[in-house]
C-alpha cells in the first residue's frame, strides 16, 4: 500500500507540474497558426489560472460531500479533456474552455491529493509523502521542458499541439488509473456514514487495507465471533494509540460496540449521512466569517491556527516561485540570453526544483517545522533579493544564481512543509472549523501574485517574504503540536 500511494502522489504531482509547464513553449508557435493577438494569448495562458481558481473553491466542498479518493479521480476527467480541446481547436473560444477545463483539473487536485494524503497515511509520513507529491510536480515540469524540447527539435507542423495537449493528456491517464487502486480516507467515511454494523466494518477494512496496526486484530475478533474485550483494550498502549483505529474505536463504542454483539446483522439499512456540495461551501463560509469575526461558537485556537495558516499561504503564493517558473524565459532574455541558452537554463532552474524536493526528502522529518520554515524563508528571501539586484542590474551571473538558489531552498522547505503545517495548525478546530475553512482562504491567495513579472515588484516580495517569515517564526514557537525533532 505504501507504493500505491507513493505512485499517487508523484502521480498526481506530474499532472499538477505537466499542466502548469506546457502551455510555454507553445505560445509562439499557437499564436502564429491561429493569429492571435497578445491580448487573446493571455486569454488562453490565464485560462487555467481561472479554472485553477474554479477547481479549488468547489474543490473544498467537494471532498467534504463526495470523499477526497473520488475527486482525484474525478480530477483526471478534465484533465484529459481539456488538453483534447486544445490538441483539436480551430478557434479561440475552444482554446480558452480547454484550458479552463485543465486549470479545474488543477484545482481540484492541488485540494484533493494533499487533503487526501494527510488522512491516510502515518503522522510521522506526512511530510515524506508532501515531498513525494512536490517531487511529482518538478518531475512534471521537467518532463514537459524536455518533452517540448524533443518536439520542437522535430519540427513538424502544429507542434503546439502536441505540446500544449498531447502531453497534458498522457501524463493524466497514470493518475486516473492508480487512484482506484487505493482506499478512501477512513476519516472522511467516519464523518459521513452511519452507525451500523455494515458502515462500521467497511471503515474498519480500508483502515486495514492502509495496515494500520490493531485494525487486522479488531477484524480477525468480528470474523471468529469470540469477543475478548480486555484484550482489545490491552493494546491502547501500542496498537490503540494508531490515530484512525482510535476514531474508529470511538464511533464504534458510541453505537454500542455492535460488531462485538452476537444479535448484530449486517443487512441492516446503512444510515450514511447525506451531504450536499453546496451547502457544505455555504456553511465553510459562514465558518470563515465566525472564525474571522471571532465568534463565540468557534473552538479555542481555531482563530489563532486559520490565522497562522493563512499566513502561511500568503507567504508560500507571494514568494513568486511560480512566476520564476514562469517568466524565467522572459527574465533570462531580459539580461542578453539567446533561444538557446533560455532553454537550457530553464531546464537548470526547473533541476534546481528537483534537487530541493529531494533534499526535502531528507531533511524534512529531521528538524522542527519552526526550524524548517524558518530557515527556509529567510535563505529565500536572501535568494529574492538576489534576483533582484540580478534585474536591475542587468547581470547574468547573478539572476541565474538567485534563481536557482532560490527555487532549491524554497521548495526544499515551505515547498515540502507548508501543507504539513496547515493540517497540524488547524486541527484544534476540529474538521468543521480547520480543514473545510481551510480551502476557500487557500484559494482566494492562489494567483494573486502570479500575474506579476518579478522585474517590476524586484523589493516586493523579499519584503514580503521576510515580514511573514518572522510572524511564522514568532506564532509557531512553542506549538508542540507541530515540533518534530529526528529519532
Amino acid at each position: 500500500m505504501f507504493w500505491r500511494l507513493a505512485i499517487l502522489a508523484v502521480g498526481a504531482g506530474l499532472l499538477f507540474g505537466v499542466d502548469l509547464a506546457s502551455i510555454g513553449a507553445a505560445v509562439e508557435s499557437m499564436s502564429e497558426e491561429l493569429q492571435l493577438n497578445r491580448e487573446e494569448t493571455e486569454w488562453v495562458v490565464s485560462g487555467a489560472k481561472g479554472g485553477a481558481i474554479f477547481g479549488s473553491l468547489f474543490g473544498g466542498a467537494l471532498i467534504m460531500s463526495r470523499g477526497r479518493r473520488t475527486i482525484i479521480g474525478w480530477s483526471a476527467i478534465p484533465s484529459m479533456i481539456g488538453p483534447a480541446l486544445v490538441f483539436t481547436a480551430h478557434s479561440l473560444p475552444q482554446l480558452i474552455v480547454g484550458r479552463f477545463l485543465m486549470g479545474i483539473g488543477i484545482g481540484l487536485a492541488s485540494v484533493a491529493t494533499p487533503s487526501y494524503l494527510s488522512e491516510v497515511v502515518l503522522p510521522e509520513q506526512r511530510g515524506l509523502f508532501e515531498a513525494m507529491y512536490e517531487l511529482g510536480i518538478a518531475s512534471g515540469m521537467l518532463l514537459s521542458a524536455l518533452a517540448n524540447a524533443l518536439l520542437q527539435m522535430l519540427d513538424f507542423d502544429a507542434v503546439w499541439r502536441y505540446q500544449a495537449g498531447c502531453v497534458p493528456f498522457v501524463f493524466a491517464c497514470p493518475v486516473l488509473l492508480v487512484v482506484w487502486t487505493v482506499p478512501e480516507s477512513p476519516r472522511w467515511m467516519l464523518q459521513t456514514v452511519g452507525s451500523s454494523p455494515s458502515s462500521l466494518l467497511a471503515v474498519l477494512e480500508e483502515i486495514s487495507s492502509l495496515r494500520r496496526p490493531g485494525a487486522r486484530k479488531r477484524l480477525e475478533t468480528w470474523r471468529s465471533g469470540r469477543v475478548n474485550l480486555e484484550e482489545l483494550s490491552s493494546d491502547e498502549d501500542t496498537e490503540g494509540q494508531d490515530d484512525l483505529i482510535r476514531l474508529w474505536d470511538d464511533k464504534h463504542l458510541a453505537a454500542g460496540s455492535p460488531l462485538y454483539r452476537s444479535d448484530s446483522k449486517l443487512e441492516e439499512k446503512d444510515e450514511a449521512v447525506r451531504l450536499r456540495t453546496l451547502p457544505i461551501l455555504q456553511r465553510t463560509l459562514k465558518d470563515v466569517c465566525a472564525i474571522i469575526v471571532g465568534s463565540q461558537q468557534v473552538p479555542a485556537g481555531a482563530r489563532r491556527g486559520l490565522g497562522l495558516a493563512l499566513a502561511a499561504a500568503v507567504l508560500n503564493q507571494a514568494c513568486a516561485s511560480t512566476s520564476i517558473l514562469i517568466y524565467a524565459e522572459k527574465m533570462l532574455a531580459s539580461v542578453g540570453f539567446g533561444q538557446e541558452s533560455q532553454d537550457l537554463l530553464t531546464l537548470m532552474v526547473i533541476g534546481a526544483k528537483m534537487l530541493g524536493v529531494i533534499l526535502g526528502l531528507v531533511i524534512v522529518e529531521r528538524v522542527s517545522r519552526r526550524t524548517l520554515l524558518g530557515a527556509g524563508g529567510g535563505l529565500s528571501a536572501v535568494a529574492l533579493l538576489v534576483i533582484a539586484l540580478g534585474a536591475a542590474w542587468s547581470s547574468p551571473v547573478l539572476l541565474v544564481s538567485g534563481m536557482s538558489c532560490f527555487i532549491a531552498i524554497f521548495c526544499s522547505t515551505w515547498g515540502i512543509g507548508y501543507w504539513v503545517v496547515v493540517v497540524e495548525v488547524t486541527a484544534a478546530g476540529g474538521p468543521r472549523y480547520s480543514s473545510e475553512p481551510w480551502h476557500p482562504i487557500n484559494d482566494s491567495s492562489r494567483g494573486g501574485f502570479h500575474g506579476f513579472e518579478i522585474s517590476s515588484v524586484k523589493i516586493l516580495h523579499p519584503c514580503i517574504c521576510l515580514i511573514i517569515d518572522m510572524q511564522i517564526c514568532r506564532q509557531v514557537d512553542g506549538q508542540q503540536s507541530i515540533m518534530v525533532h529526528a529519532p
